[in-house]
């Protein structure tokens, strides 16, 4: 890679806390950033090269990183988004979630890229960083208090600066297992569980202001270019009018949206068809809708906001209802929208990671259909498909650990072990981390969430087929097992590229305006930072990082091909309704399509392991030598 000395919208700093100690120091972002750029790449390596294959997530030794992208500060467009990386919760392999909002952007003019936080403290504490000065301060005021009212009083409290926070509600603190880290009230980093490694840190929130910061770029004139050309792309976007209209989940709650059956996976994945007339019904949510607002240098907007005036939810307000929350809401059959707008703003003020606790709570929901539990195991809960006041309630006691609650927040897996009763057949989770995606009818959504990274988590590859997914101007089939390998593994490292540089998802390569794509990354990062890549070269960034990744989970797991299969629901039980009923996903099929995925990894095809090859061909020696050393290097 061809580059001068890191300047431009790269902040130069990289914060390390310890918490143990009470230790803050920092050190220079340059070490990292000719190799790695920034954002995840630069949190993966940190992981990979500094942590001990005998540290568990809840070890004081195990790291919290949160990594702001190259692009955050700047004017580009979607750039706002922030990695968060550590020991997964479910599996000690990989754990990583990734938030927008305005909390990202903050961190870069208070003169930080990343912040490393190791060790655990004995009490409470937050984070401030008050214009590039960091310290620890007591957050025993702050304990017990939910994600809203955290933000709330850490404002109050730091008048007259202007603050972003990231913070754990009740359920981080708890230790619940899908707990989340909360940005700006609704957005949440979940997945990983890394709110709950936040809680087991006791560290409760961190606090940044930036005011009189600035992020500059290196080549101004080449970066306002590439500004302008990416917003025009962003404007013809085909898409654009209906998410800036309708937010993204008004989109996809559409029941003429082609996608919707592609879509779901309905009551615990028992079918991923949901009937019309439950979809229309949740499609008047919009009728709560007051306005849409966007992250920091969004130039699209699809958060809804949604006030409740009258009825039982009456007062509800605030954001929390996005694309996914169709799907979780078809995971336990609820249709009432005032229901679900009020249950998934609660979850963000309690801090629970969404996908986690509808996935959870849908093994419940079908253990208590086959009597597998009963109201006396549920605490008088009727836990029948539907019953959106009972997930209400179970929101709570999963984040306070009450009664049933205390259960369930360790998450379907181990839930069922503990149960037993043959509750496992109906645990669906993907390396252990609950799962709540559809795996039978688009073949290389199956292949990317099964194969992903992060176990089991949608945006790491996963593609539905059609035209908003892959390469521009390619249509190609979603329930063919042909040809999805390219597709995912090109989705991939998109997504790697993109949170590298801290772009959003909306505007990028993944359903959403699908406006920009690799060569607008390349042109945006050359400009800010006054490298001289190739679009060739950034894939091969791309592909460094995401195997960072890879070797990270075969270092500190005992993941290998055998992992890499959907859950057996899928591959046994057919669709049973609607236009692809009997279809399922076929084990033989699927098999072969796994092996061309190695094979375009340059992976080996029997095991799943990497091999010495193509880890010396992407700069990671040291990489392949851990490997060695254990005996998982082909």
């Amino acid at each position: 890679m061809k580059r001068k000395k890191t300047t431009g919208s790269i902040a130069g700093k990289i914060l390390r806390v310890d918490l143990t100690r009470g230790k803050i120091w920092s050190e220079s972002t340059e070490q990292y950033s000719c190799r790695f750029l920034g954002g995840r790449a630069i949190n993966s390596w940190i992981l990979f090269t500094e942590m001990e294959r005998e540290t568990k997530w809840d070890d004081p030794a195990n790291l919290l990183i949160f990594g702001a992208g190259v692009l955050d500060g700047t004017i580009a467009p979607g750039a706002n988004r922030v990695s968060i990386d550590t020991k997964n919760v479910f599996n000690n392999g990989k754990g990583s979630a990734n938030v927008g909002g305005h909390f990202g952007p903050e961190l870069k003019f208070s003169g930080y890229d990343n912040i490393v936080v190791s060790g655990k403290s004995e009490k409470p504490v937050y984070l401030w960083i008050n214009n590039g000065n960091p310290e620890l301060r007591d957050a025993g005021f702050l304990w017990g208090k939910t994600t809203f009212a955290t933000e709330d009083i850490l404002n109050a409290a730091h008048k007259p600066f202007h603050i972003r926070v990231a913070c754990i509600g009740p359920a981080g603190e708890n230790l619940v297992r899908g707990s989340g880290i909360v940005c700006d009230r609704s957005k949440v980093a979940g997945g990983s569980g890394v709110g709950c490694v936040m809680g087991d840190k006791k560290l409760k929130a961190i606090a940044v202001c930036g005011e009189g910061g600035a992020i500059h770029v290196a080549q101004s004139d080449d970066f306002f270019r590439a500004i302008d050309h990416a917003l025009e792309k962003i404007q013809a976007s085909p898409y654009l009018s209906d998410i800036k209209e309708n937010s993204y989940a008004g989109r996809y709650s559409n029941p003429e949206c082609p996608s919707w059956d592609l879509f779901v996976s309905a009551r615990n994945g028992q079918d991923d068809y949901w009937e019309m007339s439950k979809r229309i019904r949740l499609g008047e949510f919009s009728r709560f809708r007051t306005r849409i607002t966007a992250c920091t240098a969004c130039p699209v907007g699809c958060m809804p906001f949604y006030e409740i005036p009258t009825g039982e939810y009456a007062g509800t307000r605030g954001e929390g209802f996005w694309g996914n929350t169709v799907c979780d809401a078809a995971r336990l059959d609820l249709t009432d929208p005032a229901g679900v707008i009020k249950a998934w703003i609660l979850s963000n003020e309690l801090g629970l990671d969404t996908d986690f606790v509808t996935g959870v709570c849908s093994w419940a929901f079908e253990c208590y259909e086959k009597g597998i539990l009963t109201k006396k195991d549920t605490d008088g809960l009727n836990l029948e498909w539907g019953n959106v006041n009972a997930f209400i309630e179970l929101l709570n006691r999963i984040a306070y650990r009450q009664g049933i609650g205390d259960l369930l927040a360790y998450g379907n897996k181990k839930a069922s072990s503990i149960l037993g009763r043959g509750s496992d057949k109906f645990a669906i989770h993907m390396k252990g981390q609950d799962s709540v995606e559809p795996y039978r009818i688009s073949k290389g959504w199956a292949l990317g969430v099964a194969t992903s990274p992060i176990a089991g988590r949608h945006l790491r590859g996963a593609v539905f087929g059609g035209k908003e997914f892959g390469p521009k101007g390619i249509d190609f089939p979603f329930d063919t097992y042909n040809d999805q390998p390219e597709f995912v593994i090109w989705q991939s490292l998109t997504k790697e590229m993109e949170d590298i540089l801290g772009l959003c998802v909306y505007v990028g390569t993944w359903s959403g305006a699908y406006a920009l794509e690799p060569s607008d990354y390349v042109a945006l990062t050359n400009a800010a930072i006054g490298t001289n890549l190739s679009e060739k070269e950034f894939f091969e960034i791309a592909k460094r990082s995401y195997n960072l990744e890879k070797a990270f989970n075969t270092l500190h797991t005992e993941f290998e091909r055998k992992d890499d299969y959907p859950p057996q629901r899928y591959m046994e039980e057919s669709i049973t309704s609607g236009k692809f009923a009997g279809v399922r996903c076929e084990r033989k099929k699927y098999d072969l399509m796994l092996s061309q995925f190695y094979e375009r990894h340059e992976w080996d095809k029997k095991t799943g392991l990497q091999t010495r090859s193509v880890l010396m061909k992407l700069g990671l020696p040291e990489v392949a030598e851990k490997l060695n050393e254990v005996g998982k290097l082909i």
